[in-house]
């Protein structure tokens, strides 16, 4: 299991958060606001959060990547990796 990674600085959301409520049964980063407040505070964070939201449903979707959780974060292209360095 991954360490959390802060999505969310204004609302200390974190991916695993973030992927918890995909889990229960949010599928879009509106639903996720809605239960988490991400990406409510400055919105600096909303590309990441979308990130994390469509990387938690398509491992909702698959069955290999069960009991596994987190962003993963030595799996992401450089490009993602500095979108979350930059919503921090």
């Amino acid at each position: 299991m991954d360490s959390p990674v802060y999505i969310c600085l204004c609302k200390a959301v974190t991916d695993h958060d973030i992927e918890a409520a995909v889990f229960a049964g949010a599928n879009t980063l509106g639903q996720v606001q809605r239960e988490l407040a991400v990406s409510t505070g400055c919105g600096r964070c909303a590309n990441a959060a979308q990130m994390v939201v469509d990387q938690a449903v398509a491992k909702r979707a698959s069955t290999d990547t069960l009991g596994t959780t987190g962003l993963g974060v030595a799996n992401l292209a450089t490009q993602d990796v500095a979108a979350l360095v930059y919503a921090a």
